[in-house]
């Protein structure tokens, strides 16, 4: 993954307005658990293209990542605005929110997965 983000950072060097190649070069991060730097790359995307749902998602699973659990329940919220038929992003709002002991909210997003994904 580490020569991956060189080529993104070099595509970002030349067109540093492409939220497509911030959004992937995030996911990247991500998978090599940067997380600090992949939120980062997130953001520059979102700054870009505010209404994609994928960065939020990705934002929202390095911020969980980092236990940085309000945060991340934001940005699944986000993503959910934008994309509420999104069963991975109400199973991981719910993660977040059993993180945080708030146990009734995790179960209706835990829910609205399942009616979402039954299986």
């Amino acid at each position: 993954h580490e020569e991956a983000i060189v080529s993104f950072n070099k595509t970002l060097a030349l067109i540093p307005e492409d939220h497509e190649t911030w959004y992937i070069r995030g996911n990247a991060l991500g998978s090599i658990e940067r997380y600090d730097a992949a939120i980062a790359s997130f953001d520059k995307s979102l700054d870009i293209k505010p209404d994609d749902n994928d960065a939020w998602f990705g934002r929202g699973d390095a911020l969980l990542s980092l236990e940085r659990y309000e945060a991340a329940i934001a940005s699944y919220d986000s993503a959910l605005a934008l994309k509420p038929n999104s069963h991975q992003a109400w199973y991981n709002r719910g993660n977040a929110l059993v993180y945080l002991g708030q146990n009734e909210e995790a179960i209706a997003s835990f829910e609205k997965a399942l009616v979402l994904k039954p299986k």
